[in-house]
């Protein structure tokens, strides 16, 4: 019963991240929301174009990436929290002539050009699907963070391009399919965007390059053919333990069948798990991957190891930390109050009929997480709260989860693997106006 138990913590763990619409049964694909809107801004207040509370907002002291705002023609403002000013997102605000898909889909093809030419967008950056009206729900997508899906990044002829975890036509693209622009039906597409950006290399960057187009010149065979990187359901089990290896020989077996020097070893793996695998995989050349004994290639750098649900010691980030990040940035007397935020339960009419199945199954697992929470939030250290962190860890592998990059970025940890960008917000005309008159007061 324990060990059932952990695992449907853990399925809140894995924060799982989008790859279908809501049509789809939540066991096939990641993305079980598909509630996109045409327009990601969702606030009345004049001085916010978002309404995000402080579980969705990232501590406004880890933003250090810098912006050349010059170089692209958006309006930049910082967008505080519901809670207070000391979290919140730098939101990109883009602008859309109409919520049509014809109209949504010239809104990102724009957006990818300019923002690569001005180094917003770089290859091996993560875009995460961000679904801010998830907010005020229920605890599964609070833990979150609203993120639904990772998707990663690559630039061709100075643009910038998605190449994601299911490898098909409703993802891979310039933002423009139908996960990012919707399909007019089913689908009305992700109308806000976080940017990541791994701690890479230039080099690395133009190695990852070579391996994207190695895969996009092979895909036919290695995916249509022979079915080898197909997407992964199951989302709990990574593929590093589901083939009993080191994630140095996964990622060197994924380098190979890219390669096409393997040609029979299926390698299936959910969203986030193939963009990791990619970053681990741009430490290292095509020689280097061929010449690999059994033991995997040398070269193979995950930018960050595969994460617990929470961290036991002062050197672990945890997969579920990501709200309590932002929350112990706000003011010491308001932190305690505001963890039942985070685990209540509120308009559950928001959420798909699949985000809405898991978040039933877990919410009586949640007392033990909103536990460690209130500890923390009320002074205890990592260490003094490691018990419990192990409970709810024990039995899972650590993973790769959607959200880890976004959390990976919020930590002011010198561990710290990502640097948050920005938020692409897609909005009509008159809140683009709005964007315009924020974006004169101070960004970080």
């Amino acid at each position: 019963m324990l060990v059932t138990k952990l695992r449907n913590v853990f399925l809140l763990a894995a924060l799982v991240g989008g790859c279908a619409t809501d049509d789809e049964p939540v066991d096939q694909y990641e993305d079980v929301d598909g509630s996109g809107k045409g327009d990601g801004a969702t606030s009345s207040d004049p001085n916010r174009l978002l309404d995000v509370p402080f579980y969705f907002s990232v501590p406004k002291a880890t933003v250090t990436a810098p912006l050349d705002r010059a170089r692209y023609p958006y309006p930049t403002l910082w967008n505080p929290s519901v809670q207070g000013d000391e979290v919140g997102l730098r939101v990109i605000a883009v602008q859309q002539q109409t919520t049509s898909v014809s109209a949504k889909q010239a809104a990102r093809r724009e957006m990818a050009k300019k923002l690569a030419a001005a180094g917003v967008l770089k290859d091996g950056d993560i875009v995460l699907s961000f679904r801010p009206e998830l907010a005020g729900t229920m605890a599964y997508p609070h833990i979150q963070m609203g993120t639904t899906h990772a998707g990663l990044v690559y630039t061709d002829g100075g643009a910038a391009y998605n190449i994601d975890s299911p490898l098909d036509s409703q993802y891979v693209g310039q933002f423009d399919t139908s996960h990012y622009a919707g399909n007019g039906t089913t689908d009305t597409g992700t109308d806000a965007l976080h940017i990541v950006r791994p701690k890479i290399s230039d080099q690395r960057r133009v190695q990852l390059r070579e391996w994207i187009g190695t895969l996009k010149a092979n895909l036919a065979r290695i995916n249509g053919e022979r079915q080898q990187v197909k997407f992964q359901s199951d989302y709990l089990v990574p593929s590093y333990v589901r083939a009993g290896m080191t994630t140095r020989q996964t990622v060197t077996l994924l380098g190979k069948i890219i390669l096409e020097d393997d040609t029979s070893t299926k390698l299936p793996m959910y969203c986030s798990e193939f963009a990791w695998h990619m970053l681990a995989l741009s430490a290292c050349t095509a020689t280097e991957i061929r010449s690999a004994g059994a033991e995997g290639a040398s070269c193979v750098d995950d930018v960050f190891a595969p994460m617990p649900l929470m961290p036991k010691t002062g050197d672990e980030i945890g997969m579920a930390e990501g709200p309590l990040l932002s929350l112990m940035k706000l003011p010491a007397a308001s932190r305690t109050a505001l963890v039942p935020k985070i685990f209540e339960t509120g308009n559950a009419a928001k959420l798909s009929s699949g985000h809405r199945m898991v978040s039933e199954q877990v919410a009586p697992l949640m007392d033990g997480l909103q536990q460690l929470y209130a500890a923390r939030a009320g002074g205890a250290t990592v260490e003094m709260t490691a018990a419990g962190a192990e409970m709810l860890s024990a039995n899972m592998p650590n993973n790769y989860s959607p959200t880890t990059f976004l959390v990976q970025a919020m930590t002011d940890s010198p561990m710290r693997a990502m640097d948050y960008v920005v938020t692409l917000s897609f909005v009509t005309p008159t809140t683009y106006q709005k964007a315009q008159r924020l974006s004169a007061n101070p960004v970080p």
